[in-house]
């Protein structure tokens, strides 16, 4: 493996101050199905870490940011599928044969409850010290994980370690669910604003805690505030409630000479300035079917902002290798310059072959070199 030092630096020429590095840095987030299909695919042993088989450069390594630390109290396993209320109040089920978890119920039924919803100390050792199962890290399996603190400490010295929180609607959706968050924000922006400001504050000391632990070079802020076609709610009510949040936090991460990731998924172009304005330094994941075209992105945003990720993974899914040569080529051409690190356009799915994934990969090495 390169030495830690080396990808250190390319992460912060490349993404920090938008210049070549000696490669395109590379990185990405992974399905626990398309891990488990890439093991077999590959015979490897079971604890083979993705990340250290290709020498990837960034990996995003976060604590328990739940509200309440004693998460995932499992309601009912079937060999088929569990039910668990997670530590933010919602209860999940979780299909083994699928992904994503689905949401069957949440703690507050009405704005009024906002008030008296209590998150725990983010401060916390349990949240440190103690091995995860949150619906942060585990949200498309459920399993026991690794403590933090154990974590930074086996992958300090091999990656470029990025920490994460969640912006308020990130927050706010997992404790009151999607339909009655939106309706909140059309009839009761104030009280969804108070509230907002709760959870900022609450994800505040779970960023500071981490910082003070491990020093990350970077922070993702998580953030889904759009689907393919456009925003969940309007521009405006983003401005006059999330924008305050997001450079709240971005401020205080910037503080410590830390640089954010917005991780917000769709079409959230309706707000890309405002993101500017609030300090984010890097945008991800920069999903294709959205229209989020990272070459004609840094031809617009790129002295201002770098891009993370953009690479269709429908075509690792169901496209053949000319199509994925294709799509690299391409994207590449956003790594001109530096300021872009190539990787899927959200996850790399269990649909997605993993000769494809492995072969992507060896072109991003071979390709990615300065000059491009």
């Amino acid at each position: 493996m390169e030495k830690v030092e080396v990808k250190i630096k390319r992460i912060e020429t490349a993404l920090k101050m938008r210049k070549e590095p000696d490669r395109v840095p590379l990185s990405d987030f992974y399905w626990t199905s398309f891990y488990q299909n890439w093991l077999r695919e590959f015979n490897l042993p079971p604890d083979t870490d993705i990340y250290e088989y290709y020498d990837l450069d960034l990996k995003v390594i976060s604590p328990n940011m739940d509200p309440r630390i004693e998460s995932c109290r499992v309601i009912e396993q079937t060999s088929e599928y569990i039910v668990f209320k997670s530590g933010f109040g919602c209860v999940v089920k979780k299909m083994f044969n699928s992904p994503m978890p689905i949401f069957l119920d949440f703690e507050v039924k009405d704005v009024e409850d906002f008030p008296q919803f209590v998150f725990d100390n983010p401060r916390d050792d349990r949240r440190y010290y103690e091995k995860r199962c949150d619906i942060i890290n585990c949200g498309d399996s459920f399993g026991e994980l690794e403590s933090y603190a154990q974590t930074i400490d086996l992958n300090c010295n091999k990656f470029s370690i990025f920490g994460s929180v969640c912006e308020p609607y990130e927050t706010m959706w997992r404790i009151r669910g999607t339909e009655g968050l939106l309706m909140d924000l059309a009839l009761y922006p104030k009280k969804v604003k108070d509230f907002a400001n709760r959870c900022t504050d609450f994800m505040l000391g779970i960023a500071e805690r981490q910082i003070e632990l491990a020093h990350p070079q970077g922070m993702f802020i998580w953030g889904d505030v759009a689907y393919d076609k456009g925003m969940f709610f309007s521009p405006s009510l983003w401005e006059e409630i999330f924008f305050p949040c997001v450079k709240k936090l971005c401020d205080y991460i910037h503080s410590r000479g830390i640089m954010t990731v917005y991780h917000g998924c769709g079409r959230s172009l309706a707000i890309f300035e405002d993101l500017i304005e609030a300090g984010v330094d890097v945008y991800n994941p920069l999903e294709a079917k959205a229209g989020m075209d990272p070459v004609e992105l840094k031809q617009k945003y790129g002295d201002r902002i770098a891009f993370y990720g953009g690479l269709d993974t429908r075509l690792l899914g169901e496209g053949n290798w000319e199509d994925i040569e294709k799509e690299v080529l391409y994207k590449l051409k956003a790594a001109k310059g530096g300021g872009y690190l190539p990787a899927s356009d959200h996850s790399v799915a269990g649909n997605v072959n993993p000769r494809w994934y492995d072969r992507m990969i060896s072109l991003l090495k071979q390709k990615g070199t300065y000059p491009i």
